[in-house]
């Protein structure tokens, strides 16, 4: 069955109107821009492009792209869908990896992945990734994976921690290409936030049960998603990460 998704506003799709795919309901580009892209009538989500989500996490005012580019202290690790850098967050340092969502993962990707591994352990600061949980399937292999999963298990000797922000979670199950933290952020509607869930997610961090073939995940209804920490209403997303980032700095600080 094909999937739908809410698309953003872009530089190609540069209409004032905008239609949710999951109530139908039209909305005005400038009214999305302010609620976050939230859909005002359903308050579904709408993806956010590397750039907005830069911004959301940072909390700071959306920027054209020529003056995100612009910002940025290595552009070269700025490519068309992935953002692999050295930022901070609320004052607080982190190694940030940001793939788009509608993004097919690849090999550059993980070399990205990769490389922000590497500052986290050599700078000695947390790692913070944040991709979608509804993926595009991808051709690479748990094979492909491996190399990074190595890399984590230097980033978890030196105690430092790794956090996870999954997007696109309204879509069922939740799942992944690349491996998770140890604590897993599931960016949500206020709706859902609100609703109890009928269905725990017991622990599935470890990337060989996150990569189990989707013929066994059909044939497994009951199968537990992802395991989740917490659940975030996209506008909480800042605040929730920061006191993380507090919290960790001051435990490595005494």
């Amino acid at each position: 069955m094909e999937i739908t998704r809410n698309t953003e506003i872009t530089e190609e799709n540069i209409s004032l109107w905008h239609k949710c795919t999951q109530c139908s309901e039209v909305s005005f580009r400038g009214e999305l821009e302010r609620n976050g892209f939230i859909c005002p009538k359903c308050k579904g989500l709408f993806p956010l492009s590397l750039e907005s989500r830069f911004n959301l996490l940072l909390d700071i005012q959306p920027t054209n792209e020529e003056e995100f580019l612009s910002e940025k202290d290595n552009p070269d690790h700025f490519v068309s869908d992935v953002l692999a850098i050295e930022e901070n967050i609320a004052q607080h340092p982190v190694s940030l990896f940001i793939l788009e969502p509608v993004s097919i993962l690849e090999q550059r990707h993980l070399k990205l992945f990769s490389e922000a591994i590497l500052t986290a352990v050599n700078k000695s600061i947390p790692l913070l990734s944040i991709f979608t949980a509804d993926p595009v399937e991808s051709e690479l292999s748990f094979p492909d994976i491996v190399p990074l999963l190595l890399q984590l298990e230097k980033l978890s000797d030196t105690s430092l921690a790794y956090i996870t922000v999954l997007t696109e979670t309204g879509n069922g199950q939740l799942r992944s290409h690349l491996p998770v933290g140890e604590i897993v952020i599931a960016e949500c509607t206020s709706e859902l936030y609100n609703t109890s869930r009928s269905h725990p997610q017991p622990a599935l961090h470890a990337p060989e049960e996150q990569l189990l073939p989707e013929k066994y995940r059909d044939t497994n209804l009951n199968m537990p998603d992802i395991s989740v920490d917490i659940y975030v209403p996209r506008t909480e997303l800042h605040m929730v990460v920061s006191r993380f980032l507090k919290f960790f700095s001051s435990a490595a600080s005494k």
